[in-house]
């Protein structure tokens, strides 16, 4: 009973020891680098996929459109191939706020995100639209 004590004792007085080490030891950090000035390009909105149906040579046709509501600052956008449980594939980077694709296959449930790319780099999050049925 009595080295029951002990032993509480002698650990409560440890515990307490280490964390006035811990706080002791920490320095306090006040030269954090300078903050850099990124400007972040509005995200794209209305983007809408149309499927515009098979072409003459039978291959399927769409038409990817969107808007952007301040393009001071943009340097690009850029469209992925969104696939569920894998990474999105970059497959274009364009400089319009329309493109026109052709596929070989009806793409109808296919996904594609759109992000913007401001000048300073800086990417935004990408907004998902599915391809709809063919007409």
């Amino acid at each position: 009973m009595r080295s029951t004590r002990i032993v509480i004792r002698s650990v409560a007085l440890l515990t307490g020891l280490a964390s006035v080490l811990v706080l002791a030891g920490c320095p306090k950090h006040e030269n954090f680098p300078t903050a850099l000035d990124l400007v972040e390009a509005p995200a794209p909105s209305d983007f809408v996929i149309t499927a515009l149906g098979r072409n003459v040579d039978g291959d399927y046709d769409y038409d990817l459109s969107w808007s952007i509501s301040d393009a001071s600052n943009l340097s690009r956008f850029r469209l992925y191939l969104v696939t569920p449980g894998l990474p999105s594939e970059l497959v274009a980077e364009p400089a319009t706020t329309n493109l026109p694709i052709t596929l070989p296959f009806d793409a109808e449930g296919l996904q594609f995100g759109l992000s913007t790319v401001s000048t300073g780099l800086v990417e935004t999050a990408m907004t998902v639209k599915t391809i709809p049925v063919s007409p």
